[in-house]
């Protein structure tokens, strides 16, 4: 994605966010050790591009950001940077103070249980938490935190106190966010960091291909090789579509159906790109020294956080079902 808006923030992510710094911050206990690429984040104001101009952000769109949510993805963020731009939106328009920290996104299932996966969820200061009777903003040292470093990041289970945290609610009951918003766009800006995701594992192993020499000529020369190459570039490409797609929606919070089918695609594409890689960079593709890793494990993470493909499956055939929308087909052909 070649726009203004990530040309000026790749130098950022470049010099703060290389695989050696995604180590050190996915080894470090206190969130203080993670503060250096947090603090290059909000001083150049990227934190702030969703929220209006007239409260002091750049009022950009999400398709005027999809170029900075893919390169996240392309460098292995660590830290909920997409899902604090996309909080720090919803809470400007509640008028809801909030603290400068990562903010992480929750969605409870409506079940008994008060407690949610949090991606991101250790190396966060609040997360904004939708619930059945709406959203709300809940400190994290009102919350227990539990780690999750089954996929090697910084996710967490929250248990979540009743009556903990701050309603989010507009001055109108009309201009409330709708249900399901947070799973919508949590949905789609993971959608967005898998592609970028991707397309680094893909440029990794065609690199690593073309360097690696068999019966004297490099891998990447023979056929069957060739043929994974372009399987997984397919996959890439098509899920970059669907999200971009998703993206175009002029509401910022109504697009269910195009965020589902963008995540959907992303979730679909993710095994097969991080298992193909492997299988073509084979045994060093595993070793915990080679950088391929850090961005299938989240890859493999971020296929089932906010409805893995199954979920968002079976809600757009629903619709398409019900309402015999001609519309979803078609974004469905051309992202398949």
């Amino acid at each position: 994605m070649d726009d203004l808006l990530t040309t000026s923030i790749e130098p950022v992510l470049a010099d703060r966010c290389a695989p050696s710094q995604v180590r050190e911050i996915l080894r470090a206990e206190s969130l203080d050790a993670k503060s250096a690429l947090w603090q290059a984040l909000d001083e150049v104001g990227l934190l702030d591009a969703l929220v209006p101009e007239s409260a002091g952000g750049s009022g950009i769109s999400l398709a005027d950001a999809l170029g900075v949510l893919i390169a996240f993805g392309h460098h292995a963020m660590p830290l909920p940077a997409a899902h604090t731009m996309l909080a720090r939106r919803l809470l400007v328009d509640a008028s809801v103070e909030f603290s400068r920290g990562p903010i992480g996104l929750a969605v409870l299932d409506g079940s008994a249980s008060d407690s949610a996966f949090v991606p991101y969820g250790h190396a966060c200061h609040s997360i904004l938490v939708e619930k059945s009777d709406g959203l709300w903003l809940v400190d994290v040292d009102d919350a227990r935190v539990d780690r999750r470093s089954e996929w090697g990041g910084l996710d967490a289970t929250v248990a979540f106190p009743a009556g903990a945290g701050k309603r989010v609610r507009t001055a109108h009951a009309d201009d409330e966010p709708p249900m399901g918003v947070l799973l919508e766009l949590g949905a789609l800006v993971t959608a967005a960091a898998m592609v970028g995701a991707m397309a680094r594992v893909l440029d990794m192993t065609i690199t690593f291909v073309n360097d690696r020499q068999q019966f004297g000529r490099s891998i990447g020369k023979f056929q069957v090789v060739q043929h994974n190459l372009s399987v997984m570039a397919e996959h890439t490409s098509a899920a970059q579509i669907a999200v971009q797609s998703a993206c175009a929606s002029d509401s910022f919070s109504k697009a269910r159906l195009s965020r589902g089918i963008a995540k959907a695609r992303a979730s679909r594409a993710a095994p097969l790109v991080a298992n193909t890689a492997h299988a073509l960079t084979g045994a060093m593709g595993i070793t915990a020294e080679y950088d391929l890793q850090l961005f299938t494990r989240c890859l493999h993470s971020q296929r089932l956080q906010f409805g893995s493909e199954s979920y968002w499956d079976e809600i757009v055939g629903s619709h398409v079902l019900e309402h015999r929308d001609s519309a979803v087909p078609e974004i469905i052909h051309m992202t398949s």
